[in-house]
C-alpha cells in the first residue's frame, strides 16, 4: 500500500464499525462502501471483510430466531451471543488496523471473503 489517505481509513472504519447504526445499517453501510468503492483496493478490501462478516452474523441471528419459534433455538442464544461478542471485538481490531492503514482478515470466513469478488 502506498500512502492511506484519511478518507480511506475513514470509510474503512465506518464499514467495520456500521454495526453500532443499527436495524439493517450494518449491513447497508459496508455494502454501499463496497459498490462504490471498486477503485480503491484498501477500502474495498475492508468493507468486503465487514460486509461478510456482518452478513454471516445476520445469517445465524436469523436461523436462530426461526428455530426459537419452535423453541429449539433457545439453546442457540448463548453461541449468538458469543458470535456478536466475537464481531464487535474483531471489528475493533479491523478498525485499529484499518486506522494503521493496514488490511485485517477476519477469522473464520475466509473461504465466504474470497469468493465475493
Amino acid at each position: 500500500m502506498d500512502s492511506i489517505s484519511g478518507e480511506q481509513k475513514l470509510l474503512a472504519l465506518i464499514a467495520h464499525l456500521s454495526y453500532f447504526l443499527g436495524g439493517l445499517g450494518f449491513i447497508i453501510a459496508p455494502l454501499v462502501i463496497f459498490l462504490l468503492k471498486k477503485d480503491d483496493p484498501f477500502v474495498y478490501d475492508h468493507a468486503r471483510q465487514a460486509l461478510v462478516a456482518h452478513i454471516a452474523l445476520l445469517a445465524v441471528s436469523v436461523v436462530t430466531g426461526l428455530l426459537c419459534m419452535v423453541l429449539i433455538g433457545v439453546l442457540l442464544v448463548p453461541v449468538l451471543i458469543f458470535l456478536f461478542v466475537v464481531l464487535v471485538v474483531t471489528s475493533i481490531i479491523a478498525s485499529l488496523r484499518a486506522l494503521d492503514g493496514q488490511l485485517y482478515r477476519y477469522p473464520f470466513i475466509q473461504g465466504l471473503v474470497d469468493k465475493l469478488t
